[in-house]
């Protein structure tokens, strides 16, 4: 080896040599980057998770996996295709067999729940404490959406590796799963309203839902009790649940337990035209536009639009190209495919303009798009609707069922001459507190789900069987509509034991879609 080389060789392992005498880890570190997350932003990043996670997930439960990817945020996802809102034309998409698999996972979101709470406690009680209560509420919306999807849960033993080393939490029963839900939204809503008569300019920062609005906040979490109540309605004899008489204390009391009565106040992403990160998640419109090309409207939901004459179907839907016009019947060129016919002739037919699709000048007028509703005023009103006309409190049930259809028009911006009109068809009088009246409330409360609410207009569909779902050729799943989702298959590699323990108590040791959870047994 000669001198220049000698020279060349070590100024190359110099650098080397000097950057080995410190820990990996730390050259990994961005210093110009914080590494701890600040509440404000451990908050937002938890509420966008509240709206992203509602589609369907492939991940574990034992190391608190994160979401997988999904639409759920946009009107042309797998979601709605399971509500029947839509149908999948193009296998890009997916497709509409109901051969869905393991069920979401928020368990990544717990991790960032537990570090905002002690992040909040930085900053002293007076600023922590409208986190804690919020966190609270935040915690309960995740522990019920994957309940409620797959049944028993790991819950007590959850989020507990790094501070107990539990790493393979145990699963807690779903009847336990929701009283302790019940229980955090009662203490999440009785500490925010102590906190606010404390002071009544506390806030939270980094709430995209509220501004830091804590009385908004208490409304979210009671309308959130009542659906729960209601989610549970097969149950209504079991004592211990006191489901009837949680559901009267709520109502009767509705200045400790104020609800979302007004749009005003719903629970719901708002995109907006001016920050690029926060457009709609369809826009740009190009893309919009070839994603509603591709999918049609579901029958499931445009006939009962046309059956009665809904104008909300002029605003979501696109007439279908190649239907004629019919005079005097305004609702004929509007037509729906049906979620169990095949993929690919339902993709020929939307070809040929024989489907009507999403109206492209409502949902993509604007990079602000849409809202996304969570929890909504007109939901409120079905639930109590729903409550009277099944016996659980007194009320008028008929003022409630035209509330909720008049919330539900009013968001997409119908007119009070369409609403009134609509609202005076014979067609559409509350049959009073029978079958008949309930299927009118649920009917219109599914309508009021589309493109809202994650997974509630399914769910309730598997409670009460209203509407009748759409099954054809394309089911692959025995021409069911499934009733739950199966565990992940990374919980069977990280958490077999307990995994197993709560098949054997649940379903007898079976793991399918079609195995049917407590909270669905009379």
């Amino acid at each position: 080896m000669n001198r220049t080389t000698r020279n060349i060789l070590t100024a190359c392992l110099l650098p080397l040599a000097m950057t080995g005498c410190k820990n990996f880890d730390d050259l990994r570190v961005n210093p110009n980057v914080s590494v701890v997350g600040t509440p404000k932003l451990l908050l937002t990043g938890l509420e966008m998770d509240m709206i992203g996670g509602q589609g369907s997930a492939k991940s574990g439960f034992s190391s608190g996996s994160d979401l997988s990817g999904d639409m759920s945020n946009s009107p042309w996802n797998y979601t709605h295709m399971s509500n029947q809102f839509l149908v999948l034309g193009h296998d890009y998409y997916g497709s509409q067999d109901y051969a869905w698999d393991g069920g979401s996972s928020y368990y990544g979101s717990l991790r960032n729940a537990a570090q905002l709470d002690i992040e909040a406690a930085k900053q002293g009680p007076a600023l922590a404490a409208p986190y804690y209560a919020v966190n609270k509420f935040i915690r309960t919306f995740y522990f019920l959406s994957m309940t409620s999807q797959m049944g028993d849960i790991p819950m007590s033993e959850a989020i507990k590796g790094a501070t107990d080393g539990i790493y393979a939490p145990r699963y807690d029963a779903q009847k336990d799963v929701f009283l302790q839900c019940f229980k955090w939204m009662e203490e999440a809503n009785d500490s925010l309203a102590a906190i606010t008569q404390r002071n009544a300019k506390a806030t939270v920062d980094g709430d995209i839902f509220y501004a830091g609005n804590l009385l908004k906040w208490r409304k979210a979490i009671n309308t959130c009790y009542l659906r729960e109540l209601m989610n549970l309605s097969v149950k209504e004899n079991d004592p211990s649940l006191d489901l009837k008489g949680r559901f009267n204390r709520i109502i009767s009391n509705p200045e400790k337990y104020p609800l979302i009565l007004d749009n005003a106040d719903n629970l719901q992403m708002n995109y907006n035209a001016t920050q690029k990160s926060n457009n709609y998640p369809l826009y740009p419109m190009e893309v919009g536009i070839l994603s509603a090309k591709r999918n049609a409207l579901g029958s499931t939901y445009i006939n009962i639009l046309d059956s009665l004459r809904d104008p909300r179907v002029f605003i979501v839907a696109a007439p279908a190209d190649s239907l004629p016009a019919v005079p005097g019947n305004p609702f004929a060129r509007y037509k729906g495919a049906n979620t169990g016919d095949r993929q690919d002739q339902i993709y020929i037919d939307i070809n040929k303009g024989k489907y009507s699709t999403f109206n492209i000048s409502y949902w993509l007028s604007s990079p602000a798009g849409v809202p996304n509703i969570q929890l909504g005023a007109a939901e409120t009103h079905f639930l109590i609707a729903e409550a009277i006309n099944r016996g659980w409190i007194g009320g008028d049930a008929a003022q409630h069922y035209k509330d909720g259809i008049t919330a539900s028009m009013k968001f997409y911006g119908v007119s009070d001459a369409d609403i009134a009109t609509f609202l005076a068809q014979p067609l559409l009088q509350y049959a009073g507190n029978t079958d008949a009246g309930l299927k009118q409330i649920l009917t219109q409360k599914y309508v009021a789900f589309f493109n809202n609410a994650g997974w509630q207009a399914y769910y309730n569909y598997r409670r009460t069987g209203v509407p009748v779902f759409s099954v054809g050729p394309s089911n692959q799943n025995g021409g069911k509509i499934p009733v739950r989702f199966t565990y992940s298959q990374s919980e069977y590699q990280n958490n077999k034991a307990n995994l197993q323990e709560a098949l054997k108590r649940q379903f007898g040791g079976s793991d399918t879609r079609n195995d049917v959870m407590w909270m669905l047994k009379p």
